[in-house]
């Protein structure tokens, strides 16, 4: 069977929370587009680009860039994936987000195809439910401290409380988002660079006292020294995440040794067949690995646990909730249910889009 018709639908979405703001600046909407694979018997695949500037190209020149690549899909074998992608590259290098979207929507046409869900072809289902991380945005200490609270009392076990490189500022916020959720919450932070190298070990360490899991980027991913250094130096386990975008950065750290996680996501790779190279890198290196935050529609959220339903139980929880301050949606069928949420059932994704 061979794909017959491309397109694409426009997903607006504007956050629930229209203060949110993270190290790096604030996020108020996402933009993007559903991709749709049809093949010659009328089944449709689905994928998902979608851009965030400053942090990514604008929107316009990614769709220009998927234009491009769509031109080769139309008549391509659609059980072919490996070779059709081995294509896309010799068109076009790098843009790994447009062509990630691409070859989810052709693994979700090719298990649509078969009948069976999307984790049957990556070796079956280990787990049909996950825990999940959720994120507390960069406010007033007290104004994060109440967040968390509704988070815990909605049943998140697990949340992420993002930081800003002011130390006493950054205590503070810790120290009230423990407090309010009490004990049993388990936490970790995330700076997004913000920290000095010096900053971060001092500040960190301090706030090891409030009882965290991990911290997830402190310092600078293009100064990659200073991140090792300041990995070994922390008392709490540290992950990667922007210092870990593409395979190469991922075997650097691997070989280094200092860090205990990584934060993966499909886009930001490049697609399913590179995140499964990652984590397969990251299984030999003994480095824990988990599923980071996706600002986007619920299809990328959907693709990634049907992912994470074939592999072992991460050390440290996925984020597959973030779709839930995001409205707008066009596609249903993944929804969030006292902290957890579960692999959808039904064939590929088990998605539905509304067009």
């Amino acid at each position: 069977m061979t794909i017959a018709d491309v397109r694409t639908v426009a997903i607006d979405q504007a956050l629930s929370d229209p203060e949110w703001r993270f190290a790096q600046g604030p996020l108020a909407r996402i933009q993007g587009h559903a991709i749709i694979l049809t093949n010659k018997a009328g089944i449709s695949g689905h994928g998902y680009f979608r851009a965030m500037p400053p942090w990514s190209e604008p929107l316009a020149a990614m769709k220009a860039t998927f234009d491009h690549l769509a031109e080769i899909l139309p008549g391509q074998d659609e059980t072919a994936i490996g070779a059709v992608m081995d294509q896309l590259d010799r068109r076009l290098h790098g843009v790994p987000t447009v062509k990630g979207g691409i070859e989810c929507a052709l693994f979700d046409l090719r298990a649509r195809m078969l009948g069976v869900p999307l984790h049957d072809l990556y070796g079956g289902k280990r787990q049909g439910a996950f825990a999940n991380t959720r994120i507390i945005p960069l406010k007033t200490a007290a104004q994060m401290a109440g967040i968390a609270e509704g988070l815990a009392a909605s049943g998140f076990r697990h949340l992420k409380v993002k930081v800003s490189g002011d130390p006493a500022l950054d205590l503070d916020r810790v120290r009230c988002v423990r407090e309010a959720v009490g004990a049993e919450i388990r936490l970790m932070i995330d700076a997004n660079e913000s920290y000095t190298p010096k900053l971060a070990v001092a500040t960190i360490n301090a706030m090891a006292r409030f009882g965290i899991d991990l911290v997830e980027q402190p310092t600078s991913a293009t100064d990659f020294k200073s991140f090792i250094q300041v990995a070994r130096a922390l008392d709490i386990p540290v992950e990667a995440d922007e210092s870990a975008q593409d395979l190469p950065a991922i075997m650097r750290l691997a070989e280094e040794g200092a860090i205990e996680s990584i934060n993966l996501r499909i886009l930001n790779l490049g697609g399913p067949t590179r995140t499964r190279q990652a984590i397969a890198i990251c299984q030999a290196a003994g480095i824990g690995f988990r599923f980071g935050a996706v600002f986007g529609s619920s299809i990328v959220h959907a693709h990634t646990l049907h992912l994470a339903a074939s592999l072992p139980q991460p050390r440290f929880p996925h984020e597959f909730s973030e779709m839930a301050l995001l409205m707008d949606d066009r596609f249903s069928g993944l929804s969030v249910e006292n902290g957890m949420v579960e692999v959808p059932t039904g064939p590929g994704t088990g998605l539905t889009l509304s067009e």
